[in-house]
């Protein structure tokens, strides 16, 4: 095992680098979507979608 991690120790580095890189902006996405932001980061004015973005609150 220590013989496979120490001549593969760059692919491993590079994956857990691209791993972290893809949760922060998967984190980044749910943080936004929480705040009651939508995905476009435009204006919803004239959007055909806005009401499937934005639902009215009950």
């Amino acid at each position: 095992m220590l013989t496979y991690i120490a001549s593969h120790w760059g692919y491993i580095v590079i994956t857990l680098l691209l791993v972290l890189i893809a949760a922060a902006i998967i984190a980044g996405m749910v943080r936004e979507r929480r705040s009651g932001h939508s995905g476009c980061s435009c204006g919803c004015k004239g959007c055909a979608n806005a009401p499937y973005c934005h639902p009215p609150k009950e």
